[in-house]
C-alpha cells in the first residue's frame, strides 16, 4: 500500500549527508589533503563526480521501489561506528578513512532500506576508490608490482639488444642505473584504471561476464603499461642518456601511459564483442527500465524513527571529534630534549636529530641521548613525544619492525617481554627485538604510553588514547625505544637483565619530568 512520509525521503538523504560530512569533517578532510598533495591519488577529486552522475543516471530504479527502514541493519551500523570513532579519536586514518564508504551504504540501507541499496550498490560502493590505500597495504602491493616490473621493464630492455642487469628494483644499464622507486611500482595507475573499468563495463556492456573481464582486465593492463614505461626510460636512457630518459618518465609518460592503458581496455571491450550474448539482456534491461519509467514513483513507508536515530549517532561522533579538538595540545616546558642525561646509576650525553626526520617519524619533538654507566654498560634512547595526541594525523608514530628493517638491520627475533618492579607501572609489558647488521647485533625494546597507560602494541595504543578523549581526559602520547649493544659473544638473556635495570631506572625519573614539566 502506498503511503505517505512524514518526513520526504529526499529531504532525509540530504539531511544526513550534511550532517554526515560535518561529523566526519576531519578524516574528509584528510582525504582531501591527500589528494591535493599525493600525484597518485588526484583523480580521488573525480570519483564524488562520477559517483553522483551514476546515482542521476540509474535514476529511473526508484520507481516502484519500496522505500523503508532496515532495523537489523542497526547493529552493523553500531559496530562502524565504533570504529570510526576509534580511528578518529585515535589517530588512525587507517581506520577512520576506510570506514566512511561503508558507513555510507550501511546508513542508507538503515534508513532507506536494503532493496535501495541493492539497486544503488554501484555507486554508493564507487565511493570506495576515493580512500587512498592504507600505508601498509601500499607498501605490501608496492613491493610486489615493484619487483614485477623491474623484471618485465628489463625484459623489454634487452629485447633492443641492450645490456641489462636486474637486482630487485635496480635496473643496471652499465653506465646509468634506473631506480624502479615507490612511485614507479604501477601502483598509481592500478586503482583508476580499475576504477575506470567499472564506469566503462557500466556504460558499454550489458552481459555480466563480459563487465566482469572489463573490470579485471584493468590489473594486468595497469601493470603492462606500467612496464612499458620502464622499459621506454631504459631505451631512451640507453640511446639519448639518463637526461631525457628522466624528462620522459616524470615529465610525459604518466599521461601518455595512462592514455594506453584507456586504449588497451577499449581493445578489450572491442574484443569482447565477438563473443555471444550480444545486446539481448542489454534490450531487456532497457525493455525494464522503459516500464518502470512509465510505472510511476516510488512506494514510501511512513518510518522517521530510524532517520532520527541516524542524525542522533552523527550528532554524537560530530560532538566526540569537535570536543576532542578544543583540548589543548600538553607542552613540555623545555621540550622533551631537557630530559634529564642523569639518573640513576647512568650518564648520557645528548645527540642531535634531524628535525625532518622528527616529522616524519610521526611526532612533534624527541629526545635521542646515549647512556653509560660506572660498569661501562651502554643504552641509547630514543622518546618521540606527541603534545597533541587525538585526532587524525597523516603520521603516527613508526613502529621499530618497519623502520629498522629498511635502514638494512635483519629482524632476528620479536616478542614481547615483561618487565616487573616497574615505577608507576609496576608491570610493563614491551616489545623485543633482536636485530641484526654487518655482524652487529642489538637489543631493541619498545612501548606505546599516555600519561597513565603504557602498551607495546600501537592499534591498543590508539584504542587508550581514544578512551581518553571520549572521558575527556587530556593526555601526551610517547613512544620510547632503548636499543642496547649485545657484546661479542654475550647470551641474550644478559643484554636483556641489563635493558631491564634500564627501564626501570629510566621510567621513575621520565614519570616525575612529565609531571612537573607538561603543562596544558
Amino acid at each position: 500500500m502506498r503511503g505517505k512520509a512524514k518526513i520526504p525521503w529526499q529531504t532525509k538523504a540530504v539531511t544526513l549527508l550534511l550532517i554526515f560530512v560535518s561529523a566526519y569533517w576531519l578524516p574528509l578532510k584528510g582525504i582531501v589533503n591527500t589528494w591535493m598533495t599525493n600525484d597518485d591519488y588526484s583523480y580521488g577529486f573525480l570519483i564524488p563526480i562520477i559517483s553522483a552522475y551514476l546515482l542521476w543516471d540509474m535514476r529511473l530504479k526508484l520507481n516502484r521501489l519500496e522505500i523503508g527502514s532496515s532495523w537489523f541493519i542497526l547493529p552493523v551500523l553500531l559496530v562502524f561506528l565504533l570504529l570510526s570513532v576509534y580511528g578518529i579519536l585515535g589517530s588512525s586514518e587507517n581506520v577512520s578513512r576506510p570506514v566512511i564508504p561503508v558507513l555510507i551504504i550501511l546508513f542508507a540501507a538503515f534508513c532507506f532500506g536494503t532493496e535501495l541499496v541493492k539497486r544503488y550498490m554501484l555507486p554508493l560502493g564507487f565511493l570506495i576508490f576515493m580512500v587512498p590505500m592504507p600505508p601498509f597495504l601500499e607498501i605490501r602491493f608496492g613491493v610486489l608490482l615493484k619487483r614485477i616490473s623491474s623484471e618485465l621493464g628489463g625484459l623489454i630492455i634487452r629485447m633492443y639488444n641492450i645490456p641489462v642487469h636486474v637486482s630487485g628494483n635496480i635496473i643496471d644499464l652499465g653506465d646509468i642505473q634506473l631506480q624502479v622507486a615507490d612511485a614507479c611500482s604501477g601502483l598509481r595507475f592500478v586503482f583508476p584504471l580499475f576504477a575506470l573499468g567499472i564506469v566503462y563495463a557500466y556504460f558499454f556492456e550489458r552481459i555480466a561476464w563480459k563487465r566482469i573481464c572489463c573490470v579485471f582486465s584493468t590489473i594486468p593492463i595497469a601493470i603492462l603499461t606500467n612496464v612499458l614505461r620502464i622499459g621506454i626510460t631504459g631505451i631512451l636512457a640507453d640511446m639519448c642518456g639518463s637526461q631525457v630518459a628522466q624528462s620522459f618518465f616524470h615529465d610525459f609518460s604518466g599521461w601518455a601511459i595512462f592514455m594506453a592503458a584507456f586504449v588497451f581496455l577499449f581493445l578489450v571491450g572491442r574484443f569482447l564483442r565477438l563473443f555471444p550474448p550480444e545486446d539481448l539482456i542489454g534490450r531487456a534491461e532497457k525493455a525494464s527500465e522503459t516500464t518502470e519509467e512509465e510505472d510511476g514513483k516510488p512506494m514510501v513507508q511512513e518510518e522517521n524513527a530510524t532517520f532520527f536515530v541516524s542524525v542522533s549517532l552523527l550528532l554524537m561522533v560530530g560532538a566526540l571529534s569537535w570536543m576532542t579538538s578544543r583540548l589543548p595540545p600538553l607542552e613540555i616546558k623545555g621540550g622533551i630534549e631537557s630530559f634529564p642525561l642523569v639518573f640513576g646509576d647512568w650518564r648520557g650525553q645528548f645527540e642531535h636529530t634531524d628535525p625532518d626526520i622528527i616529522i616524519k617519524s610521526g611526532t612533534d619533538e624527541a629526545f635521542n641521548g646515549f647512556y653509560r654507566n660506572k660498569n661501562n654498560e651502554e643504552a641509547s634512547l630514543y622518546m618521540g613525544y606527541r603534545k597533541s595526541a587525538f585526532l587524525e594525523n597523516e603520521n603516527f608514530f613508526h613502529s621499530p619492525t618497519v623502520c629498522l628493517p629498511s635502514h638494512g638491520w635483519k629482524n632476528k627475533e620479536t616478542s614481547t617481554h615483561k618487565i616487573v618492579d616497574v615505577p608507576f607501572f609496576q608491570e610493563l609489558k614491551v616489545t623485543k627485538m633482536v636485530v641484526e647488521k654487518e655482524g652487529l647485533r642489538q637489543l631493541v625494546y619498545f612501548w606505546f604510553q599516555t600519561k597513565n597507560k603504557a602498551t607495546p602494541d600501537k592499534n591498543i595504543h590508539r584504542f587508550h588514547l581514544a578512551l581518553h578523549a571520549i572521558q575527556r581526559d587530556n593526555t601526551h602520547a610517547l613512544f620510547i625505544r632503548p636499543i642496547t649493544t649485545i657484546r661479542p659473544n654475550e647470551k641474550i638473556k644478559d643484554a636483556e637483565e641489563r635493558m631491564d635495570r634500564f627501564v626501570k631506572e629510566m621510567t621513575g625519573p621520565l614519570i616525575r619530568f612529565l609531571k612537573e614539566r607538561v603543562k596544558g
